[in-house]
């Protein structure tokens, strides 16, 4: 295995887990535009690990999705709900980070996050049974 892939990934998935934490402390704190925003740069990472571990990547986040979207949802790699939820997840970012008369509800927030650590350990999955030593 090619030591410099094997080290992006680890580090593209060591990022979507502290974002996921930091989602999860959001959304706790009522924080709910920024729990959905860490909540999809959980995905968001968690998906660049997937790609980078494929030596694949993408330069905008509508490619990020697009390009997951072909390698893994279409091919049935890895289920669609999650290619739904990764787009949901950017939606409801989106929303949080740059709309100034819409914000995220608390319930919203709360799905966010769960379908992104569900995101993420499926991702996580994905890297084993590809052979990447990425832990539990």
């Amino acid at each position: 295995m090619d030591e410099e892939r094997r080290a992006l990934v680890i580090a593209r998935l060591t990022k979507a887990t502290q974002k996921l934490a930091a989602a999860r402390a959001d959304l706790e704190a009522g924080r709910y535009d920024d729990a959905a925003s860490r909540a999809y740069y959980a995905m968001f990472h968690a998906a660049r690990a997937v790609l980078a571990a494929r030596g694949l990547t993408a330069k905008t986040h509508a490619g990020l999705g697009a390009v997951f979207a072909e390698q893994f949802v279409r091919t049935g790699v890895i289920d669609a709900r999650f290619g739904r939820w990764f787009g949901q997840g950017r939606r409801a970012r989106e929303v949080g980070d740059y709309d100034d008369f819409l914000a995220v509800e608390p319930d919203e927030a709360t799905q966010t996050v769960d379908h992104a650590a569900q995101f993420v350990d499926e991702m996580r999955r994905q890297l084993r049974s590809e052979g990447f030593p990425v832990g539990s």
